[in-house]
């Protein structure tokens, strides 16, 4: 095996699958990968290398931004691997005054206490409005609910809920909890979306519009702040790998447990540019 399948190996198991066959499947398979499961397979065992264009896939699934350490080192031995021989001549003055990346604060919650959400599961999820929020106050709460009681604390109607429940049991999601409730499969998890994997696009979207209407009928405001700047396109494209690792530190705030003014919070970071100067 090469530096670069077995820090695949590390990097895919931190993400949080623990095997090669999760790790392809559960994040939309040949629909997001540009290459089948059996080639995926020969990566990890070090008998072939992906493709460049290849990798960005790999990146997005294992969810890694380009600045964390981890992405680092996988990027450094995956060069290495691919241009082999020739490696330490070339690479070694390009790196010789790069720093360590600073370590990440929620990587053991990462690692252990996340649950990727598989696209065929976020289609349910994203399929109507009150299956969207039914999703999220389950895989967000620790109890169990039934229809009835769930619709009250949405402001929902019961038999939408009740319909939008038996969904996402037939989808895994959900599962009974005896009695007439349901509760998430995986309790106490924190969730990843397989958003910006190929061919999600539409169904985030449609996501985006729900919490529009979220926000306009009965959502405030709580902060904004806004700098208009002008800077190099690149600059400002390195800068957004900060934003990034600021906004996913906004986990570290979640909880699963109801609190006397708990309630879902939408925290975007986005960067338009407005015109040539």
């Amino acid at each position: 095996m090469g530096e670069f399948s077995i820090n695949l190996i590390k990097a895919r198991t931190t993400a949080g699958f623990d095997t090669a066959y999760k790790f392809y499947h559960r994040n939309g398979g040949r629909g997001h990968f540009q290459f089948t499961f059996v080639h995926y397979t020969r990566i990890e065992k070090g008998v072939s290398m992906p493709a460049p264009a290849a990798m960005e896939d790999i990146f997005l699934a294992l969810r890694l931004l380009p600045s964390q350490d981890t992405a680092r080192q996988l990027l450094l031995s995956y060069l290495k691997d691919y241009l082999g021989r020739g490696a330490d001549y070339i690479l070694t003055p390009l790196l010789s005054a790069g720093g360590q990346a600073p370590a990440d604060p929620l990587q053991w919650m990462k690692t252990h206490g996340s649950e990727h959400i598989a696209p065929e599961e976020f289609k349910v999820m994203a399929s109507d409005e009150t299956t969207y929020w039914c999703a999220e106050a389950l895989c967000n709460d620790a109890k169990a609910w039934t229809p009835q009681a769930l619709a009250a604390e949405l402001g929902m109607k019961p038999e939408p809920v009740r319909k939008a429940l038996e969904k996402l049991k037939r989808s895994g999601l959900a599962v009974p909890a005896g009695a007439g409730k349901f509760k998430c499969r995986h309790t106490g998890k924190f969730f990843t979306w397989p958003g910006r994997l190929t061919g999600m696009r539409a169904h985030l979207d449609a996501i985006k519009g729900y919490w529009d209407r979220a926000g306009k009928e009965g959502g405030r405001q709580l902060f904004e702040r806004l700098e208009l700047i002008r800077a190099e396109e690149g600059a400002v494209y390195n800068y957004r790998l900060q934003l990034a690792q600021t906004l996913d530190n906004a986990n570290g705030y979640a909880t699963h447990n109801k609190g006397d003014s708990t309630g879902f919070f939408l925290i975007e970071t986005r960067i338009k540019k407005l015109k040539n100067f």
